[in-house]
């Protein structure tokens, strides 16, 4: 019946509608992969069904090519991709691609809502009747598209004998270049930690320790915990962190832990934007808020915002993503513990200041650095000195108002800022 419909003289069709083209395409600047050789330039986009995923190569050749030559050329260079049959209009071809998980893409299979299944083609957004045959030129973007796809539109449809048939069918599912298989593989980025040395706000007592990092969408902190027991619950250690920071809170969501929140000051407050949270233990995904946590230990709730995906699997049509989290880790600043600083060799003024702080110091003997540090332990202002510098200025006037640290060359000193 396939085969019959598509061979009908067009003056025996009555077209019911032209909807708007919306045949994703692909820019050749974007393509990563290109295969053959020549001036001339072709692309290929295959847009699998399940799950409903494009992908895109670039093909090489002087003057003409085919589909086939195009796919045979595809085929011997990426390991990953292949061709069986002719997979164009009638069930008795296939594409393959093995995605990074293992997992092998290929056609749809026919259920109860459609009786039959094949790679439809089209050439620049126009069905191609030739299928592997078909000519190339250069700046052509030819595409095999799985019916049941679900980005695939019908674009022109038409009515026969009562029934209504599509003409043109289009796949809005905005395809993905494919990268190089031989290409010199990028080292994967590293999990992100701070070691226990570092910290310098530490709640509870014992001589038992972890730290807790917390990594929202743009910043990560971490605080020290102390204990006498044996082990203690990341929600013990999360409700005496909130009871001793005010700064610090976290909030019971459907699944246990809704959200975690830190106020910077200045009605700016830290909060989570990926839709959930994820927590790990010593680098490793643990039970969240009842896992258990021993001396030395480092647990680490993280926003998947923050997040760098490094690998994939599909699952009962789902897809699920393993991310990695190299964010700077900052120790949080104690509240107290920044009140109590003296200035020691360090003089500042005005302080507390709006606009400018003026900062003088003994001559440097040799080069150094001025940094500004807010609550959080973040730093917000750094200017490398001189050796013999004996003075420098630092603007606050885009600061909030607030308690701020400032180091040089291993003194210290509070800055207010106040308007």
């Amino acid at each position: 019946m396939v085969k019959k419909l598509l061979t009908f003289a067009f003056g025996l069709l009555m077209l019911t509608g032209l909807k708007a083209q919306t045949d994703a395409t692909i820019a050749f600047e974007d393509i990563r992969y290109w295969v053959g050789e020549g001036s001339d330039s072709a692309v290929l986009i295959v847009n699998f069904g399940r799950p409903d995923t494009a992908f895109a190569w670039g093909y090489l050749f002087d003057d003409t090519a085919t589909v086939q030559q195009m796919t045979d050329a595809i085929t011997a260079a990426d390991p990953r991709f292949r061709v069986e049959g002719q997979p164009s209009y009638y069930p008795d071809g296939d594409i393959f691609f093995v995605i990074d998980n293992g997992d092998t893409l290929k056609l749809s299979g026919v259920d109860d809502e459609l009786s039959f299944n094949y790679w439809e083609a089209n050439i620049n957004g126009q069905t191609s009747y030739d299928g592997a045959s078909q000519a190339l030129v250069n700046g052509d973007v030819f595409k095999y598209g799985d019916l049941r796809a679900p980005s695939r539109v019908c674009l022109n449809e038409m009515e026969y004998e009562g029934e209504i048939y599509c003409l043109l069918s289009a796949w809005t599912k905005a395809p993905t270049p494919v990268s190089d298989p031989n290409a010199p593989v990028e080292p994967q980025p590293e999990e992100a930690t701070i070691a226990a040395s570092e910290v310098t706000y530490w709640v509870g007592q014992g001589s038992n320790q972890v730290v807790l990092a917390v990594n929202w969408a743009d910043t990560a902190l971490a605080w020290g915990y102390r204990f006498s027991t044996d082990s203690v619950s990341v929600q013990q250690v999360m409700d005496d962190i909130m009871a001793a920071d005010h700064r610090f809170s976290w909030v019971v969501g459907t699944w246990g832990l809704g959200d975690i929140l830190f106020s910077m000051g200045a009605n700016d407050t830290l909060r989570g934007v990926g839709g959930y949270w994820e927590s790990k233990r010593n680098g490793y995904m643990d039970m969240g808020m009842t896992q258990m946590l021993g001396n030395g230990d480092f647990e680490k709730w993280c926003d998947p915002a923050a997040g760098v995906v490094v690998d994939s699997m599909l699952y009962d049509s789902v897809w699920y993503y393993t991310y990695v989290y190299p964010m700077e880790i900052h120790p949080v600043s104690d509240p107290a513990g920044i009140a109590s600083v003296e200035n020691l060799s360090v003089s500042v003024f005005p302080n507390p200041a709006a606009a400018m702080v003026n900062v003088t110091f003994d001559a440097l003997e040799q080069t150094a650095e001025a940094a500004l540090y807010d609550m959080s332990g973040r730093a917000v202002y750094r200017r490398s000195l001189a050796a013999g510098s004996t003075g420098v200025q630092v603007p606050v006037n885009q600061l909030g108002e607030g308690v701020y640290l400032l180091r040089v060359a291993g003194a210290a000193a509070k800055v207010v800022v106040s308007r």
